[in-house]
């Protein structure tokens, strides 16, 4: 058979175009990378039986909405880094700052609501009626930790340390005289490591909602899929499998 060269033109140009719709499938089935750090009762390490509330629903919600993920750990900041440089697709966990939404697309939906309280310990109740109060104690902290600006002015004689696990065992020890902490992870916290029946919390002067989000990373079509995500997020969130989540967890809703 012989071949003229507007022949092999023709099968180059389908094989072009059997290539370029491979390559398309192929990136539409890839799965998205998400990437968080452990933060329980939210995220639990990679190595623990439970998986966490926040981790649990993204995955409930991508399933839901039938796109393929992948979660795997890393430090925080090294995951801040890869959001920043769009070599992961979202990361679990965020708390939303000016600073962050320059680089990362957050839904209008939180995977998580709780807020910010003063830890102490039983028996030593602050008298606290302002947040400028704050300002004469010597407030547990910790380091990856950002708290809203609002509250770092008033906290200046903090003391940060790598884990709340330490903080606590300051706190119960009088080394510091109290600490400022989401109250969901606190709580959480201080029944793992024992000291549940020797703290409690005190609202703060005024009110600190936290609340932790997937953040997307900046690729081309993130900010569909943002809102997509969201919208399916709220749908979850009125489900029977939600409420199991909450419950597994010792969380009320």
């Amino acid at each position: 058979m012989k071949w003229n060269q507007n022949s092999i033109i023709a099968i180059f140009l389908v094989f072009c175009i059997l290539f370029v719709l491979g390559e398309k499938c192929f990136s539409e089935n890839k799965p998205l990378l998400i990437i968080t750090d452990p933060y329980e009762p939210y995220v639990f390490p990679p190595d623990a039986k439970m998986k966490g509330i926040d981790y649990e629903v993204t995955e409930n919600v991508f399933r839901m909405i039938k796109i393929p993920i992948q979660i795997n750990f890393f430090p925080f900041k090294r995951c801040l880094n890869m959001i920043q440089k769009r070599k992961a697709d979202a990361v679990i966990d965020l708390f939303k700052t000016k600073e962050r939404k320059k680089y990362i697309f957050f839904p209008d939906e939180p995977l998580s609501d709780s807020s910010l309280v003063l830890f102490y310990h039983k028996g030593h109740r602050p008298k606290i009626n302002t947040l400028d109060d704050l300002k004469s104690y010597r407030l547990g902290g910790e380091l990856s930790h950002e708290y809203p600006s609002e509250l770092t002015q008033v906290m200046i004689k903090r003391e940060d340390v790598n884990s709340m696990k330490k903080n606590f065992v300051k706190l119960v020890n009088g080394r510091v005289d109290y600490m400022v902490e989401n109250r969901v992870v606190g709580l959480y916290t201080a029944y793992k490591i024992g000291l549940m029946e020797q703290i409690e919390t005190l609202e703060l002067p005024k009110s600190f909602p936290s609340s932790y989000y997937l953040g997307f990373s900046k690729k081309n079509g993130h900010d569909q899929l943002t809102e997509q995500f969201s919208q399916a997020l709220v749908q979850f969130k009125q489900s029977k499998a939600y409420h199991k989540i909450l419950f597994k967890y010792g969380q009320k809703n």
